[in-house]
């Protein structure tokens, strides 16, 4: 019986040390935004409604019917209070098909219909949202990196943990004698 529960103990401490924040906080919505004049930027939050503000890379790939295409860029966080990066240039007019690839710890993509309308034309912003799942742990997971530098939450439950199995393990000797 022992054995089962440190099996158990070992088991969540695990997950807790491999868990991805995308799992913690049920997946991710994206939303991209234009003004119609060529900006582009995302806001972003985890499916619970806090925002992403967690070092993610974002990156931006955007092409028109014609087959012109703007160089990829890497999107720059502001770390406001809706998870918003920006692309730091303009798109041309025209209509582009503007590709977002989020890196860890989102791990998604979502991709949007934008209509730039020339400087004499009423331009029409756009949003598009998308739904970006959680995605399933895995061994090789990178353990989370807390952005506010601490470790104490993750500390007390794992100590939290081992004086609740030293108790179980205490209490089992103690019927068992």
């Amino acid at each position: 019986m022992a054995a089962r529960i440190g099996t158990f103990i070992a088991t969540v401490v695990l997950l807790l040390l491999v868990a991805t924040p995308a799992q913690a906080h049920g997946g991710a919505s994206v939303t991209i935004h234009s003004d119609g004049h060529g900006s582009v930027w995302i806001t972003a939050q985890w499916q619970d409604g806090h925002p992403i503000n967690e070092p993610t890379t974002v990156t931006m790939t955007a092409t028109t019917s014609a087959g012109a295409s703007a160089a990829p860029a890497v999107l720059r966080q502001t770390g406001d209070e809706r998870g918003t990066q920006t692309y730091s240039g303009t798109l041309d007019p025209g209509s582009w098909r503007v590709a977002i690839d989020l890196g860890a710890p989102v791990n998604g993509h979502c991709q949007a219909l934008i209509q730039v309308a020339p400087s004499s034309a009423t331009p029409q912003p756009t949003e598009v949202a998308c739904l970006i799942p959680a995605t399933a742990p895995s061994v090789a997971a990178e353990l989370p990196v807390s952005t506010s530098g601490s470790l104490t939450p993750l500390w007390i439950t794992l100590a939290a943990l081992a004086v609740a199995g030293a108790a179980v393990v205490a209490f089992l000797a103690r019927r068992r004698s």
